[in-house]
């Protein structure tokens, strides 16, 4: 996947962090600028991920998306292009209704394939991975095309030694418990463990005293009126996060 550019890096290292208060008066010149340096750089991941965060603070959804829909044309953005795409529809996935959300769900995994067809990378399966998991409701049952690329995407970072692994193995824990394979998934999360001793997610999970406990937390984790963490911070951890609120 494409590197961000040393003059795109140049810019974000300039950024405003803005609180979601204070917002109203520094969020739009901060969000000018930024749609200004990812036409520019329409490849960044970590200017994208900057910008979404700032939307998240303002609400402006509907714009990042029909931003980053204008990006997706220009080629120069790579894979990344349709990266950005995708996790600016799953960002509008809290906030939105019933229907809206399956309709954001399915935007957000058509731009996550586009992205895969360009470059088959860990990142874009991952995303496409967990939205599927996220629809095994009335007729969509996706589960286990959820593992199938979440299974993909620790295929591919095996070969990456730099991919932050960890949400892999949560999210395919999740989806084998979901899938009602409960060995499978622990097995999964104890490998996690094992390479993530410090990950309080997936120490949570294998430390539930019940199944009952266990399932409400991989629930909740899978609950469409939950915010999905699409920070990026593992790749990019001085992006100015939107909120505080730990996710599941």
């Amino acid at each position: 996947m494409p590197r961000v550019s040393l003059i795109a890096l140049a810019i974000a290292s300039a950024a405003v962090v803005v609180s979601a208060e204070r917002a109203p008066e520094l969020g739009a010149t901060r969000l000018t600028a930024l749609e200004t340096a990812l036409a520019q750089h329409p490849d960044s991941l970590r200017l994208g991920a900057e910008y979404r965060q700032l939307i998240i603070a303002t609400a402006g959804y509907d714009r990042a998306i029909k931003m980053f829909d204008r990006l997706s044309k220009d080629p120069r953005g790579g894979a990344n292009r349709f990266v950005n795409l995708a996790l600016a529809y799953v960002d509008k996935v809290p906030v939105a209704g019933t229907i809206r959300q399956a309709m954001l769900g399915r935007d957000a995994i058509n731009a996550a394939t586009h992205a895969i067809e360009i470059e088959p990378d860990p990142l874009p399966y991952l995303i496409r991975g967990t939205v599927n998991l996220y629809y095994d409701r009335a007729i969509f049952h996706r589960t286990d095309k959820g593992i199938a690329d979440l299974e993909q995407a620790r295929a591919l970072a095996a070969h990456d030694p730099q991919f932050p692994l960890e949400r892999v193995l949560v999210t395919l824990g999740d989806g084998y418990w979901r899938f009602n394979q409960p060995a499978k998934a622990r097995e999964i999360w104890r490998e996690g463990l094992t390479r993530y001793p410090s990950s309080e997610r997936l120490q949570q999970r294998l430390d539930c005293a019940s199944e009952r406990a266990l399932n409400d937390i991989v629930e909740r984790a899978l609950d469409a009126a939950v915010r999905v963490d699409t920070t990026l911070h593992e790749w990019f951890p001085d992006v100015p996060l939107a909120s505080k609120t730990p996710l599941p």
